[in-house]
């Protein structure tokens, strides 16, 4: 969809025609209208435009000076020239200047519509030029750190992918690690010193401490790095020497050898990195060595150790270096994760993504079945997330959980076991859904009655903008919904109405043509006749005469 700029010193021209025009025909779902062309040259500063229609004949600055700036900085932005003069000499100035038509005032509608299909053509196809192999893999290379951030993210958080597909990932970001490596994770906090400093300041140190840490892991290791959720500093090793991937195959001795020999090269690097920055950045920095495990099954609990053990201390001015062995005893109490994966179940509920809440509930159930400790605080946990969920859709939508599941569906007892509490969420969200459908689909009936009403009582000043205003909607969503359940353009219904209250005047009052036309809402009465004469075949005077 589009975006348009009308531009014309004579507002009833632009007022009249936002309304009368059936924009959405030409995918156009946003009119923006300018009285000047300064106010036209603001408007483009602050909002996407794809096409500007502009009067030539203006005060202070004539369209051809607002076509001659726009193409300055947009030389791409295709203007339509609107104008009241037929001189030759005009047609080739504009051509200088790159407009795509020149389309003479009284407007041929016509013509506008032949010229705006031709235009947003145009658009569309250089948008598909613009999509193109070359140009989506320089986005690509472009993008290509935050994607392996976020990738990382993805994986401490605790998001599995499958061997294949997580290989596949890494193949495609250029990362020379496989699912199953044997990896360590560094976890790096920046201590006091850089805290101080405002968030800008505060990222370029962060991108100081990556740098010297790179560069000192890579000596021996390759390395991957991301920024986590709370802003500490996060690095996945893995030996990059000869025989670092052959630890299958090899003696059970010289497995341990080089474990040993990579734990101790690592502790080194790391030592060196916490002294590196206390040096040349003059602050510190807490240091975290994880145990060995696998990229594809451990690197979350490598990490949630590292975090746990890095909050349960607090960092002095030079901050610490803490190895974790690996005889660290495993948890058996162990938190369901998916619980607070993104998106949350709060999100789920307000898109409307009922089969994505129900596969969610299945992988808790999963989930909770693979704990090595099942008990009945994770029952809690999951039914206080559950009914949080529910509560909050249901007062978003100004009513109580109760008064639309009914009371019995809200419990007041503890769950026994988790297929019990998934049978509830179950029956509680289809119902919840019914519900919340229900009353959507009767507001938006609502609303369509409002838009009439206020159609009718304000047809002398109507526009878009004020009939969304008037329901405290945004203007698209308002045309969008009126098509949905009329059948017809929100200016279509608008143009019939006016039409219907005309013949009523014509055929009932002694009102002069050009009292019915302001009574319409068209400060121009020539422009009326135009408009009734292409509904009807004929003007207001010959249809008042017969």
């Amino acid at each position: 969809m589009h975006q348009i700029l009308l531009v014309d010193d004579e507002s009833y021209v632009i007022d009249d025609l936002e309304i009368s025009f059936p924009w959405d025909q030409y995918r156009i779902e946003r009119i923006h209208k300018a009285y000047s062309g300064m106010q036209a040259l603001s408007i483009l500063e602050e909002q996407t435009v794809d096409i500007v229609i502009t009067d030539i004949s203006m005060p202070v600055m004539n369209g051809l000076e607002l076509i001659r700036q726009i193409k300055a900085v947009k030389p791409n932005l295709p203007c339509i020239l609107l104008t009241g003069y037929a001189e030759f000499e005009y047609a080739k100035e504009a051509t200088k200047f790159g407009v795509v038509e020149y389309l003479l005032k009284p407007l041929d509608v016509e013509k506008l519509a032949s010229c705006l299909e031709k235009t947003v053509m145009s658009i569309e196809e250089q948008i598909r030029r613009a999509l193109s192999y070359e140009q989506a893999m320089n986005s690509f290379r472009e993008h290509l750190p935050s994607l392996k951030d976020r990738l990382l993210n993805q994986l401490i958080e605790g998001n599995r992918y499958s061997e294949d597909v997580l290989n596949d990932k890494l193949g495609h970001y250029h990362l020379p690690f496989q699912a199953q490596d044997d990896v360590q994770l560094v976890l790096v906090r920046l201590e006091e010193h850089f805290t101080r400093y405002t968030t800008t300041s505060l990222q370029l140190f962060e991108y100081a401490v990556t740098n010297i840490a790179c560069e000192l892991f890579n000596t021996a290791f390759h390395t991957w790095h991301c920024r986590d959720h709370y802003d500490y500093l996060v690095f996945l090793l893995k030996p990059a020497g000869p025989g670092a991937n052959e630890s299958d195959t090899s003696p059970e001795t010289n497995h341990s050898k080089q474990l040993t020999k990579q734990n101790q090269d690592l502790t080194h690097l790391s030592l060196q990195l916490h002294h590196n920055v206390n040096e040349y950045l003059k602050g510190g920095i807490s240091v975290i060595l994880s145990q060995t495990g696998t990229l594809q099954h451990d690197i979350r609990d490598m990490y949630e150790q590292a975090i746990s053990a890095l909050k349960k201390q607090v960092g002095n001015g030079t901050g610490y270096f803490l190895p974790l062995e690996e005889s660290c005893r495993s948890v058996s109490i162990r938190s369901l994760h998916i619980l607070y994966e993104p998106p949350t179940f709060n999100h789920l509920l307000e898109t409307g993504q009922w089969d994505v809440f129900k596969e969610r509930m299945h992988r808790i159930k999963t989930g909770y079945d693979a704990l090595p400790e099942q008990t009945e605080e994770h029952l809690d946990e999951i039914q206080i997330v559950l009914l949080s969920a529910f509560h909050y859709i249901a007062h978003k939508n100004q009513a109580l959980l109760s008064d639309l599941v009914g009371n019995e569906w809200v419990p007041r007892v503890p769950f026994r076991s988790v297929s019990q509490l998934t049978d509830w969420a179950d029956n509680t969200l289809d119902r919840l859904r019914i519900k919340l459908e229900e009353q959507s689909f009767d507001e938006q009936h609502d609303v369509i009655h409002q838009i009439k009403t206020f159609v009718s009582s304000n047809l002398h000043s109507l526009s878009l903008q004020s009939i969304a205003d008037h329901v405290s909607l945004h203007p698209v969503y308002v045309s969008k919904l009126f098509k949905q359940f009329q059948g017809i353009s929100l200016s279509e219904y608008i143009l019939s109405v006016k039409m219907d209250l005309a013949l009523y005047l014509l055929n009932h009052s002694q009102d002069k043509v050009y009292e019915i036309s302001e009574k319409l809402g068209y400060a121009n009465s020539q422009y009326f006749i135009k408009v009734f004469r292409d509904k009807f075949g004929m003007t207001p005077q010959d249809y008042r005469e017969q």
